[in-house]
């Protein structure tokens, strides 16, 4: 199914998609969309322009017209008030009164008329730039919700690229084997993250619910905690990814070398940043929901693309 422009500006504004729509997609119809409103307004704003023009000059004319009537329709009534005076002067300056009569009431006329063509095309002129302009306020508003609704979905294939990039690298597994003392165990100097298996603390301290999950494809587990509980780091490493992603929520990836990572989803609060060095046991923020669900840690742990089961890292 085909969707149209307002019915897309309306998905992308509320910040969803038809089920089975491509993002890609999205975009690209949002980009079609937003250059025929760009075309549209940028027509009913020359039409503007032009009537604007041509409104300036028509009132000062109307003005103009408007003085001539009131000098000629005096002077008409100047004439038609000597009556038969001029006849004094003769037959043929008689003549010349009437003929100079008929002449003034012809030109007042004609300046009548003119004033009449004037003040409807002025009238005209402002009806139309009303309706412009009330047809333009919803293609502004439209063209604005297509503004944010195509830098949401930058922002969201920004997160995704940054989600998937924060798994392509990995630092030096010495790199990862000193970041100042160590609240956990830490990894041995040739075995580095992976000699951890079995041994990894929890991400939660205290009493946590544990309950296996597949999300994204992989398995994870979830781990049920009081909301603001603190969430702290398996291991040391460093800050790969900090942000909201899709139904992750938001979310912290650490990078413990060798292609290894641990993943901490469904935050209410993260307290690091990309780049940022973590020592084993470091806080990463806190618990948190996601859509309304009870709270919860959701935990990954990742070896290149390969999501790996967490349970028998963490002992389970």
């Amino acid at each position: 199914m085909r969707v149209g422009p307002h019915a897309l500006v309306m998905v992308l504004a509320l910040g969803a998609l038809p089920a089975g729509a491509d993002p890609g997609g999205a975009a690209a119809s949002s980009a079609v969309a937003q250059t025929d409103i760009e075309r549209m307004l940028a027509r009913s704003e020359a039409e503007q322009q032009k009537l604007a023009a041509e409104l300036e000059e028509a009132r000062p004319r109307l003005e103009l017209m408007r003085r001539r009537i009131i000098g000629r329709g005096r002077a008409y009534y100047r004439l038609v008030r000597a009556g038969l005076l001029p006849a004094g002067g003769g037959f043929d300056a008689l003549v010349d009164h009437a003929a100079h009569v008929e002449r003034t009431r012809l030109a007042l006329e004609r300046d009548v008329a003119s004033e009449a063509s004037i003040g409807k095309r002025i009238t005209e002129i402002e009806n139309r730039l009303a309706r412009l302009h009330a047809e333009q306020e919803p293609l502004v508003v439209q063209r604005e919700a297509l503004r944010r609704a195509r830098m949401a979905l930058q922002e969201a294939e920004e997160r995704r690229s940054a989600f998937t990039r924060a798994f392509e690298t990995s630092v030096r597994p010495d790199a990862v084997a000193v970041y100042g003392t160590d609240l956990g165990p830490a990894p041995d100097a040739e075995g580095g993250f992976r000699s951890l298996k079995g041994r990894l603390p929890f991400p939660i301290a205290g009493r946590a619910e544990v309950r296996r999950v597949n999300r994204g494809g992989g398995p994870g587990a979830e781990l049920a905690a009081a909301s603001g509980s603190v969430v702290r780091s398996v291991a040391a490493g460093r800050v790969s990814f900090a942000d909201r992603y899709d139904d992750y929520g938001l979310t912290v990836i650490l990078d413990h070398g060798d292609h290894y990572y641990s993943l901490y989803a469904s935050l209410g609060s993260a307290d690091v940043h990309i780049g940022d060095a973590i020592t084993s046991g470091a806080r990463l923020g806190t618990v948190g929901s996601v859509d309304g669900t009870p709270p919860h840690l959701y935990f990954e742990i990742r070896h290149n693309a390969a999501t790996l089961d967490p349970g028998p890292w963490l002992g389970l």
